[in-house]
């Protein structure tokens, strides 16, 4: 009997050259100082908000938010995704309670020093029921950071499922392990000391290695059923990867601008 490939396996394997760009980038090597750091985060809150975007359109595709509530027809998948949003927006937050990982993570740019400001106007923005785009603008956000996120709005809420589990699993939660683990590597080599941003890359790291990614990986195996959905799949996760490329891009031209880095 001829054994199958898994979607997933081959959408890793199309997708090994835009991974390892990803993976291989500056940006890691640059956050060697505070100030640095602090650059970083400013930048790449933005991100940990609008992954929550993406998680929030499968948590609607497969449990189901409407009311009245119907059973999910994939109780499996209801389950996977589930488990996700209790890790991702509920989650042990260090100190005993519980908070979302974009709150932990604001928590954490607070204790060293870094702006929340831009990000917390753009939430502001989009409470008064403004668009992306104009949450955006509110913000200041920079190009590389605006071109990022309305990526990920316009997939959250007009990519098709595919496209969005795609998106998803390889864009954030298959690889964000190995990126954290680079960026936490230099933290500690050049003996930073920023504790609740090193909590934050540790939890996620346990919980996207461990249990997240292979979840989003079990998803994409199912509904990446025929070879249109693979390779439907294939497009929207090397797009994925890409945008992170562009926001990295954009986040090692900052650093450089202001003399902040190597």
């Amino acid at each position: 009997m001829t054994h199958q490939t898994a979607p997933a396996d081959l959408i890793l394997e199309a997708t090994a050259t835009l991974r390892r760009q990803l993976l291989d980038h500056s940006v890691y090597r640059m956050v060697d100082s505070v100030d640095a750091l602090r650059v970083f985060m400013r930048d790449h809150s933005f991100a940990v908000l609008d992954f929550m975007w993406l998680l929030k359109r499968l948590q609607t595709e497969f449990a189901g938010t409407s009311h009245p509530w119907t059973p999910p027809l994939e109780p499996e998948l209801a389950r996977f995704v589930n488990e996700i949003v209790l890790g991702e927006e509920s989650d042990e937050d260090g100190q005993g309670g519980h908070c979302s990982h974009f709150e932990l993570y604001l928590r954490s740019m607070t204790e060293c020093g870094a702006d929340t400001s831009p990000v917390q106007t753009m939430l502001h923005a989009l409470r008064q029921n403004e668009s992306v785009p104009e949450a955006l603008a509110a913000a200041e956000a920079p190009p590389y950071v605006t071109q990022f996120v309305i990526s990920n709005a316009e997939l959250a809420q007009h990519g098709s499922l595919t496209q969005v589990v795609a998106g998803f699993c390889f864009g954030r939660e298959d690889i964000i392990p190995d990126m954290f683990q680079l960026l936490l590597d230099e933290l500690e080599n050049h003996g930073l000391h920023a504790p609740a941003m090193q909590f934050y890359i540790r939890r996620h790291i346990e919980l996207d290695e461990e249990h997240h990614g292979p979840l989003t990986r079990r998803m994409i195996n199912t509904v990446c059923n025929s070879p249109q959905r693979i390779a439907e799949a294939i497009a929207a996760a090397e797009a994925a990867i890409s945008h992170r490329i562009g926001l990295w891009d954009g986040v090692v031209h900052q650093l450089r601008q202001t003399s902040v880095g190597c």
